[in-house]
């Protein structure tokens, strides 16, 4: 038996290439327009996102872990979205000598910004769909985004 080309995985993740590298194109101009009016570096950025995401405060260390990047330079990254407000750092009751980082409602206004702008270009590509491709689309999209998201 012959397997469907839908179903091949590399022709599957071809196409979800084509279509994650349209959205993020087609998007990009707003985004970066928005990282740099709000002066903030792509690892400040993935600084916010992953600390929005966090379930509970995380140190530093975790922080450099996720992102892949060493300590000294998410320490620095820090530093500064703590001195505009961004992220708030407080000692582990756990170890005195470690810090744990929180967004700030300030971090979470900017990561929503952040979120907002991807979304409209999600929204428009989307949009501009017929309605057969559109319905396609979330028939494909719909029970993997539920198992995701539980």
């Amino acid at each position: 038996a012959s397997v469907s080309p839908a179903a091949d995985v590399d022709t599957v993740a071809t196409d979800l290439g084509v279509l994650m590298k349209h959205l993020l194109v087609s998007s990009s101009r707003d985004f970066f327009a928005a990282i740099e009016q709000a002066g903030l570096t792509f690892t400040k950025v993935k600084c916010l996102h992953l600390l929005g995401d966090a379930e509970e405060p995380l140190p530093l260390n975790a922080l450099s872990d996720r992102l892949g990047l060493s300590a000294p330079a998410i320490s620095r990254a820090v530093d500064g979205l703590v001195q505009r407000g961004e992220v708030k750092r407080t000692e582990d009751p756990r170890d005195r000598r470690s810090k744990l980082l929180t967004l700030s409602a300030r971090g979470r206004s900017t990561i929503d910004h952040f979120v907002a702008i991807r979304f409209a270009g999600i929204k428009r590509f989307v949009g501009e769909l017929t309605d057969e491709e559109r319905q396609a689309l979330a028939a494909g999209v719909s029970p993997i985004a539920r198992r995701l998201d539980s």
